[in-house]
């Protein structure tokens, strides 16, 4: 297998899309997300046949990112990460839900306002979101 600090320009032509991929889950449990992410493109450059396993792959690392730059309250990181995955997942009110708590941190509760909306659109019954939007609406307000 290819470590995961392996640079674009050394893997071997013969390399299977496969152990790419590999490297890729590898590179991204480390935290390396651009990396992983060029890595997995690498695969799909080799076989087209792997465009899926690329969009899952990104998908996954958009999550972690989203999650990660919450964690460390890097509140611009999470809102890059949450919008991305809104356009990849559109239907996905967790990431709907994570962009409007990272929109709030930021102080731009219009666009928080709008993406907790979309959640609640997504998610009617969500309570969670639904008090959520209640609170930033009560700071607008107040």
């Amino acid at each position: 297998m290819l470590s995961p600090t392996v640079s674009l320009q050394k893997i071997n032509p013969n390399t299977s899309a496969t152990e790419i991929l590999k490297s890729a889950k590898l590179s991204l449990k480390l935290g390396r997300f651009q990396q992983s992410l060029m890595i997995a493109y690498s695969a799909v450059q080799q076989d087209p046949n792997q465009q899926q396993m690329y969009k899952n792959h990104y998908i996954q690392v958009m999550r972690l990112g989203a999650e990660f730059a919450e964690e460390i309250e890097d509140h611009h990181k999470a809102a890059y990460y949450w919008e991305q995955l809104t356009k990849q997942i559109p239907n996905d009110s967790d990431a709907w839900y994570g962009l409007g708590i990272a929109k709030a941190n930021l102080q731009d509760y219009q666009e928080a306002i709008i993406a907790l909306n979309q959640a609640l659109k997504l998610q009617p019954g969500n309570q969670k979101i639904r008090s959520m939007l209640i609170e930033i609406q009560q700071i607008m307000a107040g």
